[in-house]
């Protein structure tokens, strides 16, 4: 009789967590809401995978240079992701290492030299061209570190996607600002590692889409696991992401069906090889990011 009764209070228990959890994942479900719609995207195709050259296609061209950029639009791509820091006179400038030692002929910290200084840099200098270490065809070809409006003025009607390196209040300003001035809030996506830097654009750049962070994508990687990303509220717009996180797979079918039910745009970075690529166009993946944008294109069919 004892264990009757034990067996029966268990039983009301787990009726009584189950209910509760059911009624905690309802109410998740009705208030959690899909990612706020932005323009950026509105020019990307709906019916393949977008082509973004990553540092303007770093296999093909000197990364982050005009030059690049340029040679990028050409060839056709959807858009252009690159990287900036600070100049020492506060300039966004465009390169991806906090120093100046592996792209150009100098050396030092990019936080320690005014944009005139950047300028004398050679940033052809290490460019190696594909399949030939030993060439370096443009070295002395007078590519130069470009700032952040260069490429404004440059590139006024491609998406470009801006991640903002260091993590710096008056970087933020900077870039918020040229953006504005530029009026690129619809072209112009921010994405960085820092969740504060990201924090600071929405807040004070609200119409600029931007890209969530680890501490941002890590809750919807559970949910999805858990087959409720339902109840996951965006708190950005896209999702930039490696294919896995040290053994784990992070591009999944599923991860990518579900972010896109959630509103959430999903690319893919850096994607170089043939194979990765075509698993994620048959995925569906929205965008490749990636520094061989001629064979992205290709297998896309619109080289």
């Amino acid at each position: 009789m004892a264990d009757r009764d034990r067996t029966k209070r268990r039983l009301i228990a787990a009726a009584v967590v189950l209910g509760v959890l059911i009624v905690v994942w309802g109410i998740a479900r009705i208030l959690s809401e899909p990612a706020t719609e932005r323009p950026f995207f509105d020019a990307f195709p709906v019916d393949r995978p977008s082509v973004i050259a990553h540092r303007g296609g770093a296999d093909l061209w000197p990364e982050n240079t005009l030059s690049a950029f340029r040679a990028a639009r050409n060839l056709g791509v959807d858009g252009i992701e690159l990287d900036v820091h600070a100049s020492a006179d506060g300039v966004p400038v465009v390169v991806h290492d906090s120093t100046v030692d592996r792209t150009t002929d100098g050396s030092g910290a990019v936080s320690g030299m005014t944009v005139e200084q950047l300028r004398k840099l050679d940033a052809g200098y290490s460019f190696t061209a594909p399949n030939d270490e030993a060439s370096t065809p443009y070295r002395g070809m007078g590519l130069t570190i470009p700032t952040l409006r260069e490429v404004f003025e440059e590139l006024p009607d491609i998406p470009i996607i801006v991640e903002i390196k260091p993590e710096s209040g008056e970087l933020v300003a900077a870039v918020g600002d040229l953006i504005a001035e530029f009026g690129r809030e619809k072209s112009t996506l921010v994405a960085s590692f820092s969740g504060e830097v990201q924090e600071r654009i929405r807040q004070e750049y609200p119409d600029v889409a931007t890209a969530a962070v680890q501490s941002e994508i890590v809750p919807f990687l559970i949910l999805n696991w858990m087959l409720i990303p339902g109840v996951y509220s965006p708190p950005a717009e896209s999702f930039l992401v490696p294919t896995r996180t040290g053994p784990l797979p992070v591009t999944t079918r599923r991860f990518i069906s579900n972010a896109q039910r959630r509103g959430v745009f999903v690319g893919a970075w850096t994607i170089n090889d043939e194979a990765t690529m075509n698993q994620l166009i048959e995925r569906e993946i929205d965008a490749i990011l990636t520094d061989r944008p001629d064979l992205a294109l290709e297998l896309v069919g619109e080289l």
